[in-house]
């Protein structure tokens, strides 16, 4: 049972011992039944269904979301790893430098 349950049935009994032990009219302990009890108990399970549906919603809808970015994130990730890959794989197509000892420097004056 949900806690609005409960909380439903603790208003019903409250509405039901104001209207059996205080005094007054007929027509003022149904009054005070229906204004302390029933409307209560009715408002609180009815609010406590829909903030229970809402909970569920809000819950599928986070898992929705979490793997839409995990889905997401794991795109990116591979791209990138595809593309630093390429570049630390692809072949340099420059000559290699070639030291020769006849050639001389001169320093500048």
């Amino acid at each position: 049972m949900r806690a609005s349950n409960h909380l439903a049935v603790v208003c019903l009994f409250f509405g039901v011992a104001l209207a059996a032990f205080l005094s007054g009219s007929l027509e003022q302990r149904i009054g005070n039944l229906f204004s302390f009890g029933l409307l209560p108990a009715i408002s609180v399970y009815a609010g406590g269904h829909v903030l229970g549906q809402l909970l569920v919603f809000g819950v599928e809808l986070c898992d929705l979301c979490f793997r839409y970015a995990v889905h997401l994130i794991s795109g990116l990730l591979s791209w990138a790893g595809r593309r630093v890959s390429n570049l630390t794989e692809a072949p340099h197509q420059a000559k290699p430098a070639e030291l020769t000892t006849s050639a001389t420097f001169v320093a500048e004056q």
